[in-house]
């Protein structure tokens, strides 16, 4: 049995070829697991996106600022 998915990479076709997905235009082969990862980040960074979007002036300012100060406090342990 030989599933098709979408490649991460370009959006081509890539085939289930034991233990790799290989992309038939770009030739990226990747395994089950790096396959499942690079869609999920993909998955996420949209979300992002679509949510950055929603925000107002003031709430990405908050956002920004939070995000510094984590990394502020981060960086002191």
């Amino acid at each position: 049995m030989n599933a098709l998915a979408s490649c991460p990479e370009c959006g081509g076709i890539s085939k289930w070829n034991p233990p790799f997905y290989v992309c038939s235009v770009c030739g990226l082969a990747l395994r089950r697991q790096e396959y499942e990862r690079m869609v999920q980040q993909q998955k996420d960074a949209l979300l992002e996106a679509q949510y950055e979007e929603g925000l107002g002036e003031q709430d990405k300012k908050r956002k920004r600022n939070r995000e510094y100060l984590d990394w502020y406090l981060g960086s002191k342990k």
